[in-house]
């Protein structure tokens, strides 16, 4: 089987919704105050506990893992960086920026060779 017979509709809504929890999770752990504050805390892990049941569902429904994991790889920590530093006025030099995103590009690549 290819790894692009394993890619349906479903399995791309998931792994959107799969990523869309990591990156949710990771921007809410500075609220949780080293999960002290049991809001954010309860929140937070809602994020990636949706994240975790996306990733299995597309497993079990045969989703290519050898494709699925260096994807969610380059892609959460791409956004991530890109709210922070955009949106949330965290400071990063264009040099670290375009380091950050090279790492992840060529990982997200080494999941399709």
């Amino acid at each position: 089987m290819s790894i692009a017979a394993g890619l349906t509709a479903r399995v791309i809504v998931l792994f959107i919704i799969g990523a869309l929890g990591q990156v949710g999770g990771s921007l809410l752990l500075g609220r949780t105050e080293a999960f002290r504050n049991p809001g954010w805390s309860v929140a937070c892990l809602a994020c990636y506990m949706a994240s975790f049941w996306a990733l299995a569902t597309m497993i079990r429904e045969g989703g290519p893992l050898s494709m699925i994991l260096p994807a969610l790889s380059a892609t959460v920590p791409i956004v991530v960086i890109g709210i922070a530093v955009f949106v949330m006025g965290e400071q990063a030099s264009w040099a670290r920026l375009g380091l950050l995103s090279l790492s992840c590009l060529i990982i997200g690549y080494a999941g399709t060779v």
